[in-house]
């Protein structure tokens, strides 16, 4: 029973055999060239079909046959395979950053120019809307005009001397504005730091020289405290001084002055100094002390 199924398959497989080698000797030429010409398409597709999605980066792809953009998948980092009419948008979303600069107008008309740094990055759950909206040159087309109408709008509403008193809080509104600016472009402002702001050389001698006379007016403003309370100060011991020697004189009298020149004549001569004590009336009624000296 076996043999009887098994040497029908066995004698097919001889006939498809030999069809074969006879096939390919007949048309050894065509298929060696179409052979190739699979290997040359395939190599030409590869990096079409074959995407290789690096670290720090993410991936969005565009559907010739669908809906265009796919908004609800964002493809991570690995390998991945597409249809090669199909093609596959790398973004990096990693912490990035550009310098700029730009000259600007006061309030009073004058150019300024202001040097800054945008530090900025991407979410990987709105790339698809950026894509889609903004596209892949998002740096040209949103961040650095969006950056610059920041910096005119802001710059506009300072004269210069403002400028060179407010810088800080000049710097706290330029990211605040430029985060809220860029937020609806589906890019994240981590910092935008002003690296310098040039005012034209006779505007900034100016303000610097009046700078200048502002902190001698404060020096002086100073010292003329401290000279007046220093006025009080003498003012108030003087009469206490004053008050002192009024108390003192009215308490002084003849007897008191007597007994304590008595106590002082008493004290010297128990001294190790050598001396002489002339007991008698002096013209103030006391002994008279003579000394060696």
């Amino acid at each position: 029973m076996m043999n009887s199924v098994i040497q029908p398959l066995r004698e097919w497989l001889a006939k498809c055999n030999t069809f074969c080698k006879s096939f390919v000797r007949q048309n050894a030429l065509p298929l060696i060239s179409a052979v190739l010409l699979f290997i040359l398409v395939i190599l030409f597709f590869f990096d079409r079909t074959v995407i290789s999605i690096q670290s720090g980066q993410r991936g969005v792809l565009w559907r010739w046959l669908g809906a265009g953009t796919v908004i609800d998948t964002v493809y991570p980092e690995g390998v991945h395979l597409i249809l090669p009419f199909n093609k596959m948008f790398i973004y990096n979303i990693r912490k990035q950053q550009f310098s700029d600069a730009i000259d600007v107008l006061t309030v009073d008309g004058l150019t300024v120019r202001v040097k800054y740094t945008v530090r900025y990055y991407l979410e990987p759950a709105t790339l698809p809307l950026l894509h889609q909206y903004v596209g892949p040159d998002f740096v040209n087309v949103a961040i650095r005009p969006d950056v610059r109408s920041v910096v005119r709008t802001l710059f506009g509403q300072y004269k210069p001397e403002e400028i060179y008193t407010s810088q800080k809080a000049i710097q706290l509104l330029f990211s605040e504005k430029s985060k809220v600016h860029l937020a609806a472009r589906f890019v994240k402002i981590d910092d935008v730091p002003i690296e310098s702001i040039t005012l034209p050389a006779s505007i900034s001698k100016a303000i610097e020289e009046k700078m200048v006379q502002q902190q001698r007016e404060g020096e002086y403003v100073y010292r003329l405290s401290i000279a007046q309370k220093e006025a009080e100060r003498l003012q108030i011991e003087s009469e206490g001084i004053r008050i002192y020697n009024e108390t003192v004189n009215k308490s002084l009298t003849a007897s008191v002055l007597k007994w304590e020149g008595i106590r002082a004549t008493r004290e010297l001569a128990k001294s190790s100094n050598a001396k002489v004590v002339v007991i008698g009336s002096g013209q103030s009624g006391l002994p008279i002390i003579l000394g060696k000296d």
